[in-house]
């Protein structure tokens, strides 16, 4: 894939400079309309929204929380797992903290996905601030998106639901 991009934007790039741009359409067979797609990755997510593998994107404020999600990626804590990180973070204890991560891999059949793993964490005690929980398990390289379901509770019982899903992304083991 990266070869047949490779060359498709060499030869429009050589044709643009020697005939011209209709002339490098016509020979090409390419469009120029969009952008030349340089990355394996790129087909499955805009290369302006690529984050760093693992790299954790803030989902939405709350009161004074973060609730994040990082994207799947190899595990930087155990050797040969891949994982995916709900975590919410507040600046002030709240009543109650609750957050479960679901990992799906695509099955053989592609463009269908299946939970692969699955972890939950709370924190009840009524004066927590922090919660995480990652969902792991033995990597296989393939395509990932990851899922988490926060609940926040704040001191006057106000309750904070959200959902979040990561973009599909490859992960290579």
């Amino acid at each position: 894939m990266r070869f047949a991009n490779y060359a498709v934007v060499v030869g429009t790039v050589a044709s643009l400079l020697l005939t011209g741009a209709a002339v490098a359409t016509a020979e090409t067979g390419v469009g120029l309309a969009g952008p030349a797609m340089t990355t394996g990755t790129s087909d499955l997510i805009p290369e302006s929204e690529l984050l760093d593998a693992g790299e954790i994107r803030p989902m939405e404020d709350v009161s004074d929380c973060k609730f994040n999600l990082d994207w799947p990626h190899n595990s930087g804590h155990v050797a040969g797992n891949v994982t995916s990180n709900g975590v919410i973070n507040c600046n002030s204890k709240k009543k109650y903290l609750g957050v479960e991560t679901y990992l799906y891999r695509e099955s053989s059949n592609p463009g269908y996905f299946k939970l692969v793993a699955q972890n939950s964490a709370v924190n009840n005690s009524g004066n927590g601030s922090y919660v995480s929980a990652a969902a792991a398990l033995g990597c296989v390289s393939a395509r990932y998106y990851a899922k988490a379901e926060f609940l926040m509770v704040e001191g006057n019982d106000a309750r904070h639901e959200r959902t979040h899903r990561t973009p599909e992304i490859q992960v290579n083991c």
